[in-house]
């Protein structure tokens, strides 16, 4: 959606049937991850599973995530 409207921020995490739109990522050093392909998905052709401990919050207008 970021690309139809740039105030939608640009990154999409899905997290226990959630759905967050961030400005920003970190994921800390030794998070592992995997990835995986859905091409006949029409929404996204694939994904990254990260193995963590996610935070999101706000910082003045941006929302940032964090993975630990």
């Amino acid at each position: 959606m970021h690309l139809q409207d740039p105030t939608i921020p640009m990154w999409v995490i899905k997290h226990k049937g959630e759905t967050y739109y961030v400005d920003h990522m970190d994921v800390k050093p030794g998070v592992g991850f995997s990835t995986k392909e859905t091409p006949d998905n029409p929404h996204t052709k694939g994904s990254l599973k990260i193995k963590g401990k996610l935070k999101i919050y706000r910082n003045n207008e941006e929302v940032l995530a964090e993975v630990e």
